[in-house]
Order: structure tokens, then C-alpha cells, then sequence
């Protein structure tokens, strides 16, 4: 989940009200503001990392950003698992066992 975050809007210093482990906020924040581009990078056609250097939006930047994103949009839903069909067959562990041995 992206979070409402820009560069010209970035997460504040202090966690929004309903926001449950302030302190990690604040850590979650502190890193998605290091990997943003440098000031001089900011206007430029494919901006670097300031800290990490690689092309960004860096890994490093998406993953903060995503958890900033779930800490002020809730949690997210579980997925539901797949109901078995008839292209995935379910044996019992004793024959997927057996037939590994042979």
C-alpha cells in the first residue's frame, strides 16, 4: 500500500493519532526521508537514491513508503487461500511421502 506521502509533502516527524507503535513511525519516517533523491537530483529526468545511489524510487524508499502507507491506512485485509481445485490435487502426507522415497 502506497502511503499519501510526496516529496514536497513527506511524513511528518511525529505519528498521526491513529497511528499504533509510534516509535516505529518515527523510525519508518526517519529512513523514508534518507532515501529520497538529493536536492540537487529533485528536478532531474531519472533522480539517484541521496543515500543508497541506486535509481529512484529505490527498493529501500518503496518499502518505507509501504509501511508508512499501511501504518496510516489500516491494516491490510488477509487474502483468502485458494480453495483446492481439480488442477491442484490434495493427497495425504503419507503418499506425497512414500512416493518421495521410491
Amino acid at each position: 500500500m502506497r502511503s499519501p506521502y510526496t516529496l514536497d509533502n513527506p511524513p511528518p516527524d511525529e505519528p498521526p493519532s491513529e497511528v499504533l507503535v509510534p516509535s516505529l513511525w518515527r523510525v519508518q519516517a526517519r529512513w523514508w526521508k534518507r532515501h529520497t533523491p538529493a536536492l540537487d537530483q529533485r528536478g532531474a529526468k531519472h533522480p539517484v537514491c541521496g543515500h543508497c545511489g541506486q535509481s529512484w524510487p529505490c527498493h529501500s524508499w518503496a518499502c518505507w513508503d509501504g509501511q508508512l502507507g499501511q501504518a496510516v491506512g489500516g491494516p491490510t485485509p488477509p487474502r483468502a487461500l485458494p480453495e483446492p481445485g481439480p488442477s491442484t490435487p490434495v493427497r495425504p502426507l503419507g503418499t506425497v511421502v512414500a512416493a518421495a522415497k521410491s
